[in-house]
C-alpha cells in the first residue's frame, strides 16, 4: 500500500486502515504498544502526537515507514 501523508489525518487513516488489515482492535493494538486505547484511537482521529518512541513503534507494528522527499531540484 502506498498513501501521500502530507497530515496527521492523512496519518491517522493509514494506520486505521493497517490495523484493521491485521485484524486488531484498538485495544488490542495499544495493549502491544504498552499504551492505552485512546492513544491509538486520538492517533486514528489526526489528533496531532508528539512523535515519541511509542508513535514510532505503533508505525512499525504495522509495517508503516515513513519517508521524506524534497521538492527541490
Amino acid at each position: 500500500m502506498r498513501a501521500a501523508i502530507a497530515s496527521p489525518q492523512d496519518l491517522g487513516n493509514v494506520v486505521k486502515r493497517l490495523r484493521t488489515k491485521y485484524g486488531l482492535s484498538q485495544r488490542e493494538l495499544a495493549e502491544r504498544l504498552g499504551t492505552s486505547q485512546r492513544y491509538v484511537y486520538e492517533l486514528e482521529a489526526g489528533k496531532p502526537k508528539t512523535a515519541d518512541d511509542r508513535y514510532f513503534r505503533l508505525l512499525g507494528l504495522l509495517g508503516i515507514r515513513l519517508t521524506a522527499e524534497t521538492t527541490d531540484g
